[in-house]
């Protein structure tokens, strides 16, 4: 009970911190991106798959991708770093508030993407202290419950599954602008 008041209330402080900034957003696609930045959770083995094939998409159109994943365990996180080519960090990495102390995550909060893709379909306060105070021009994620954080929102929830939301942020992120010469 009180760890559910207590995420709730950071929320509430780094939505409040969203909604103060003054950020300029530029719409990118993926034709114009040099950098994508993306956040991810590795729930299961599927959300693993998929960052690796998202990152494989980018890499083949000649664009930088960098990853962070949050997870709870640091026993996972040496696992995780093995498997994947992505940035991890855990509770010990993070203060309170999400905050990365040092490491990874202070790295990845300092880049500037052109996109910033979330594909993390559980939300960590981690993820999200990072999302908002990211530099990135243009912000994707999944449509939740939660008070938008993103330029641009995708609605996945009849298929709720990393996958499926990799997939369309492609697509949107490919159809984006798609007139403008």
């Amino acid at each position: 009970m009180c760890r559910k008041w207590i995420n709730s209330y950071i929320k509430k402080r780094l939505f409040q911190a969203y909604r103060k900034q003054h950020r300029d957003v530029n719409i990118v696609n993926l034709r114009s991106a040099k950098s994508v930045g993306i956040l991810w959770n590795p729930s299961d083995e599927e959300s693993i798959e998929t960052y690796e094939t998202l990152r494989k998409t980018l890499n083949e159109r000649g664009i930088k991708s960098f990853g962070m994943a949050f997870i709870s365990t640091r026993r996972g996180k040496e696992t995780l770093t093995t498997v994947s080519n992505s940035w991890i960090t855990d509770r010990r990495d993070v203060t309170f508030m999400g905050r990365p102390k040092s490491g990874d995550g202070i790295h990845f909060l300092q880049e500037e993407f052109d996109i910033l893709i979330d594909l993390s379909l559980s939300k960590s306060i981690a993820l999200q202290y990072i999302l908002i105070h990211s530099a990135a021009k243009f912000k994707v994620g999944w449509k939740a419950g939660d008070p938008n954080l993103y330029d641009l929102e995708i609605d996945v929830n009849a298929n709720p599954q990393c996958r499926f939301l990799m997939e369309q942020i492609v697509f949107y992120l490919e159809k984006l602008n798609e007139n403008k010469k």
